[in-house]
């Protein structure tokens, strides 16, 4: 009996021992199934970190190129607006000198014009290219002008007499010989009132 006893709380150590050992087990698993899930956790928050690392990397990376194009876009358009500036005044200067020689052409056009006037106005006055201008012999009697017309206009005054009006005779160097009336009108003498 003895011996039964000692076999049967043999046989109960040997389950205590089992039951221990097989907890012991449970745990070193249940631990061992924890520090793996710790681990696993660790890496994937490592894994996340290193990847949101490197997407601002690359966001980072991105903004530097944007501002580089950007930068690179205003001193291009820098450029373009300066060119444009140059280019304006360009155009204004050779508006301007194109301006200047067209008033200089048109003031020798007028300049050639009344030249041209006046050398009329002298050919006028002095008759027609077929009644040459009377020499001037300083003497003060007109109305002997036979040869050079019948009307004296005075060159001083613009007005011109007709025979036998008072002033008809008048000092020869201011005179002007016409051979009619419409004549001296066309060169812009009037009528003498006396």
């Amino acid at each position: 009996m003895i011996s039964f006893l000692t076999v049967g709380n043999l046989g109960e150590t040997n389950k205590n021992t089992n039951s221990h050992s097989a907890r012991e087990s449970s745990i070193t698993k249940k631990e061992s199934n924890s520090k793996a899930k710790k681990a696993s956790e660790s890496l994937a928050r490592a894994k996340s970190e290193s990847k949101a690392k490197a997407s601002s990397l690359a966001k980072e990376k991105s903004e530097s190129i944007a501002q580089e194009s950007s930068a690179k876009e205003a001193s291009e358009s820098l450029a373009r607006a300066e060119s444009e500036s140059i280019a304006t005044a360009e155009s204004a200067r050779l508006a301007s000198e194109s301006s200047a020689r067209a008033e200089s052409e048109k003031a020798q056009q007028e300049s050639i014009a009344a030249a041209q006037a006046a050398e009329q106005t002298t050919q006028t006055n002095n008759g027609n290219s077929d009644h040459p201008a009377p020499v001037n012999n300083g003497d003060l009697n007109t109305a002997d002008a036979n040869a050079q017309g019948v009307i004296v206009g005075n060159a001083n005054s613009m007005i011109y007499h007709v025979p036998g009006q008072r002033g008809y005779r008048m000092n020869s160097a201011n005179a002007v010989y016409f051979n009619s009336e419409a004549e001296a009108q066309a060169a812009g003498y009037r009528k003498s009132l006396r």
